[in-house]
């Protein structure tokens, strides 16, 4: 019986961990972010990515990126939720599912499917 109340309060504490990492990363990326770095290197001087994030429930919210270089800036909208240290963005009914690895107040790591760590800094 112990070992059965154990196994449940184990995954108690993990569930309400869970949930308040991931509402205090919704709450610190709410506002805009300037990626600095993809995969450790920088970007170009010609370009930039701008994610800015306004949430609307507890864990999830939507927003948008802005991309520039010399020719061009395109702006693409997107829904988001936090879920166990993940965001997932869905781009125009396509979703991409990013680790949240480091959120402080002034800077952000994320890494993509391909393993390449985002570094973005609060604007």
């Amino acid at each position: 019986m112990k070992k059965y109340l154990f196994i449940l309060l184990a995954i108690v504490v993990t569930t309400i961990t869970s949930c308040s990492k991931d509402a205090k990363i919704n709450r610190r990326i709410d506002g805009e972010w300037q990626v600095k770095t993809i995969g450790g290197s920088p970007l170009g001087s010609d370009e930039s990515y701008v994610f800015k994030f306004i949430k609307d429930k507890k864990l999830t919210g939507d927003g948008t990126v802005t991309y520039t270089d010399d020719f061009d800036s395109d702006v693409e909208p997107f829904t988001y939720s936090v879920s166990d240290q993940k965001i997932t963005f869905v781009f125009n009914g396509y979703a991409e599912v990013l680790t949240v690895l480091k959120y402080e107040k002034e800077k952000l790591e994320l890494m993509d499917f391909d393993g390449e760590v985002w570094t973005l800094e609060k604007k």
